[in-house]
This record gives C-alpha cells, sequence and structure tokens, in this order.
C-alpha cells in the first residue's frame, strides 16, 4: 500500500501576471497594424483584462486600466498605437468578481455610447442560454458573448437592438 505525507507540500507561489510584456505584445501587434480580436473578461486574480489575439499571436491575457482602455479603443478605431502615459503595471483589483457580468455591463457601455455598430447574432442561431454580440472597427473585433438572461434580453429589446 502507498502511504502520502503531504506535510512537506509547500503551496506554489505564482508570481504575479506580467503585464509589462504583455502591453508589449500588445503594442508590437499594433505595430504590425494587426487586426486584433478581442473579448473581456475578470482573471483568475480578479483584474478586469482583455483576451487579445490576432492572425499572428494567439491568445493571451492584458490587464485593464482606464489609460490602457483607453489606448486601445483609439487604436481600434483609428490605428493609432501611441502609448504616452499608460502604465501598464499600474491596474487594480475589480469590485466585479463574475466574468459574464462585467461582460454584460461592457456591453452595456458600448450600447450606449453608440460609438460603434454593434452585431448580435439572432436567437435561433446562437448557442442555448447564450447572446453573442460583435463591436466592429477598423483595426480589430470585440467580441461579447454572455449567458442570455431576463435583464440583458429585456435591456437590448427595450434598445430595440434585438427582439
Amino acid at each position: 500500500m502507498i502511504t502520502f505525507n503531504f506535510e512537506s507540500v509547500v503551496s506554489s507561489n505564482r508570481e504575479p501576471y506580467n503585464n509589462v510584456a504583455a502591453h508589449e505584445e500588445l503594442k508590437s501587434m499594433m505595430s504590425r497594424f494587426d487586426r486584433l480580436n478581442i473579448f473581456f473578461d475578470i482573471d483568475e486574480d480578479g483584474y478586469e483584462v482583455i483576451k487579445v489575439e490576432s492572425t499572428c499571436v494567439k491568445r493571451f491575457a492584458y490587464q485593464l486600466n482606464d489609460k490602457s482602455a483607453n489606448w486601445l479603443m483609439t487604436y481600434l478605431s483609428t490605428g493609432k498605437s501611441e502609448d504616452f502615459e499608460v502604465e501598464p503595471s499600474e491596474v487594480q483589483k475589480s469590485d466585479q468578481t463574475n466574468g459574464n457580468e462585467y461582460r454584460k455591463n461592457m456591453l452595456k457601455l458600448f450600447v450606449e455610447s453608440k460609438a460603434v455598430n454593434i452585431q448580435f447574432t439572432p436567437e435561433f442561431r446562437d448557442r442555448r442560454g447564450q447572446l453573442t454580440a460583435v463591436a466592429n472597427f477598423k483595426f480589430g473585433n470585440i467580441f461579447f458573448f454572455i449567458n442570455r438572461d431576463e435583464d440583458i434580453v429585456s435591456y437590448l429589446q427595450e434598445k430595440e437592438l434585438i427582439r
């Protein structure tokens, strides 16, 4: 019979996420004018992140703050990648812990801004219980994959964006 002694097992102390390296990679993608595919989420450490990918770079996380979010939106709209005053290491944990609620709030923010056209997948074409939307920009797309619930459905129907 095998016996285990877990007393000597220590918990692993993970290194903090290297958001500076993620920022440099994102900036490199922008300098090539890559079309970015972006997804909002809350990471395992509780930070608001985007998951970003392009045809050249596999998906990775980038932790957001107000300045980095504005930098990202400027790139998506204009292709300008100047990151003056963006400090990728200055991020704070989110007060939101649920990734779905965060994505829902971000979708509402984009709907209210009316800054971009958002396309919604018709319910009969979408995955059961899911709501899918895409905000299209010149230099990329933001995808919203949200659990379909009464709150978001009634909100979007009120805005006459879905039926």
